[in-house]
């Protein structure tokens, strides 16, 4: 185990005590029951005391100690764990993964779905972020099949749909372009480093999009979606995208509003529902629909 998934494993053990916190002999008691991660070895106190100055640098969570509560660890910030998206991902990958590697006797009765990452270029790709250095690598393109190799500038990844996708600018252009890694045949990395705007926010970059076709020709719109019967409780528990909100709802039917650039993949996802999702406003999307559905009823309908 990487020391990496130690801090994890620390983290979360804490998280999940709460403001009460675990005193050191918990915290130990739990991390020797854990084998795969301890090997049935304590945790020494020294070793405690490097590792969180380690993960308030690694993650930037405070693990302080309440000398009148008994002497009780916790978590000072908690809210650096609810308000960053990647520290939280991590907790929860390793929370679930470490709850199925002690459920090994169910592995027959648990289907996970792969997901394909290339993780050995996931890797040099993170590691070339931190350092902000230039990356030569060879693309397949899906439309016209071709390989292409040529110099980016990594800004940040990004899950969408159980795909990784890699936004770069683009060396030889300037253009910010977003990869797939499972298109990547070769990342190698360079001697060259680059300049990170420092303004860049890889949230707000994404705010307006509804997954990873990120064209700016596409202007943002207010889009009202009607999501009928059952199909309203996906839409609320799953919401489509961050800026949804709620108008109206009843039995029927439930309304909700969203504030985004109407591309290629948000008119996918609406046609993924069906007729369990209608596109209320602007006109313009809702004849963009009907197009669609159209052309889905001539290639069925002598069927």
């Amino acid at each position: 185990m990487t020391a990496i998934e130690k801090y994890i494993w620390v983290v979360n053990a804490l998280f999940c005590a709460g403001e009460r916190g675990l005193s050191l002999k918990e915290l130990n008691d739990k991390w020797v029951r854990d084998i795969s991660v301890s090997n049935g070895a304590p945790l020494p106190r020294q070793t405690f005391d490097r590792w969180k100055g380690n993960i308030l640098l690694a993650f930037g969570v405070n693990i302080e100690c309440n000398l009148k509560g008994g002497y009780r660890y916790y978590i000072s910030n908690p809210e650096s764990l609810s308000n960053g998206e990647t520290v939280r991902w991590l907790l929860d990958a390793y929370s679930t993964a470490n709850t199925l590697s002690q459920s090994i006797q169910l592995k027959g009765r648990i289907q996970l779905e792969e997901i394909p990452s290339n993780r050995s270029f996931l890797t040099i790709i993170i590691e070339a972020m931190k350092e902000d250095i230039v990356l030569l690598v060879t693309y397949k393109n899906f439309v016209c099949k071709k390989s292409y190799t040529f110099p980016i500038e990594p800004y940040c990844l990004k899950m969408f749909q159980k795909r990784w996708y890699l936004l770069a600018r683009s060396v030889n252009d300037g253009r910010m372009r977003i990869y797939g890694l499972d298109r990547l045949e070769n990342v190698e990395v360079t001697t060259e480093r680059f300049s990170m705007p420092k303004d860049f926010d890889a949230k707000e970059y994404f705010s307006t999009f509804f997954g990873i076709v990120a064209d700016d020709s596409v202007a943002t719109e207010r889009i009202v979606i009607r999501a009928y019967k059952q199909h309203q409780q996906y839409v609320r528990s799953l919401p489509i995208h961050s800026s949804q909100k709620e108008l109206c709802a009843n039995d029927a039917y439930a309304d909700f509003e969203l504030r985004l650039r109407p591309t290629y993949d948000f008119i996918m996802e609406l046609l993924h529902a069906g007729n369990m999702v209608e596109v209320m406003e602007p006109q313009a999307l809702r004849k963009t629909m009907k197009a669609w559905a159209s052309g889905l009823w001539v290639m069925y309908k002598n069927e």
